[in-house]
């Protein structure tokens, strides 16, 4: 239940950041905010990996598109994720770079939102440290280290909102 009470929050989310005034290239819900303090990339990408579920969500066309996400992680105090250039997600992000991710910290009773932009940051580094840290996708995908059907993208400007505080990701 609670998982499909993430989903729907976020599908409302998105709705609304596709017809969100855009302040400071952040969502107009996001500036009401006040950042009040700083989280290094290392510390989200843990908070992800804790709560073990989490949902990136874009927008198509003027609908709201949601899916889980497995794959984030730091790379030279970067936030990257990785995708197929076959997929819907690569096709939205290419249109509309903007995109939120929910998830529940892990012993916290508040929701997270992520809000950034997801921009393709493809370099071999990036690529081998990626697949280092993930094994199992080059176990499931022999030819990943040089499959041009799989992208590297960065997290670019990232906020996030734990309840009602905004942080500002370093």
């Amino acid at each position: 239940m609670k998982r499909f009470l993430l989903i729907l929050a976020m599908s409302l989310v998105v709705f609304s950041m596709s017809y969100a005034q855009k302040i400071d290239g952040r969502t107009s819900a996001t500036s009401k905010a006040n950042v009040a303090e700083v989280m290094t990339s290392q510390e989200l990408v843990t908070m992800l990996k804790e709560c073990g579920h989490y949902y990136l969500a874009t927008v198509n066309g003027n609908l709201p598109c949601v899916r889980p996400v497995t794959f984030i992680d730091v790379y030279n105090g970067e936030v990257y994720s990785m995708t197929r250039k076959s997929k819907d997600v690569y096709e939205h992000v290419k249109k509309n770079p903007n995109i939120q991710i929910v998830f529940y910290p892990k012993d916290s009773r508040n929701w997270a939102r992520i809000s950034c932009k997801l921009v393709e940051a493809e370099t071999p580094e990036v690529r081998k440290q990626f697949l280092a840290m993930y094994p199992s996708v080059t176990k499931a995908h022999p030819d990943a280290l040089t499959d041009t059907d799989l992208t590297f993208m960065k997290l670019t400007g990232i906020t996030v909102e734990i309840g009602k505080k905004l942080y500002q990701v370093k």
